[in-house]
């Protein structure tokens, strides 16, 4: 018995250690803004895999989910180079590119130091249906929060 006890307690160690990491690298996207008098918010949660992206797009009362695995995704981050696109695709005529305007960055930590948060304003490149003719060159603005 008092050998599976340290076993135990190493598996336990383990699995809680385990779920700590679950939630880490991920990334909280929040963008608001105005589109023809109408709110327009982008918000969600991007994890460093990307592939278990989960954001919602909100317009005129309506939701779209951009969630994995409907919706294939990409980032591209570098803020201290004035970088910021997001893409999900849910086919090739149906997607959302949202692209940070670059002398707008502001940010403060690292990627790599474990904590980042970030501003900007962005354009909607393109935007999923029913939101793609009315939306495709919209400004938001965003704040983007990482930490592990």
């Amino acid at each position: 018995m008092k050998k599976t006890l340290p076993l135990c307690s190493l598996v336990l160690l383990f699995t809680l250690s385990g779920q700590a990491i679950a939630g880490a690298n991920t990334a909280r996207l929040n963008c608001k803004g105005s589109h023809a008098g109408q709110v327009l918010t982008l918000e969600g949660e991007i994890p460093a895999s990307i592939v278990e992206v989960d954001l919602e797009l909100s317009y005129r009362g309506q939701t779209i989910g951009l969630a994995s695995p409907k919706a294939e995704t990409s980032e591209s981050t570098d803020f201290r180079h004035g970088i910021f696109k997001l893409e999900a695709v849910m086919s090739a005529s149906n997607k959302l590119q949202l692209q940070a305007k670059p002398k707008s960055i502001k940010y403060k930590g690292s990627m790599g130091a474990g904590k980042l948060n970030a501003s900007f304003d962005a354009i909607l490149k393109d935007a999923p249906e029913p939101f793609r003719s009315v939306l495709r060159g919209a400004e938001l603005s965003c704040i983007y929060a990482y930490k592990i």
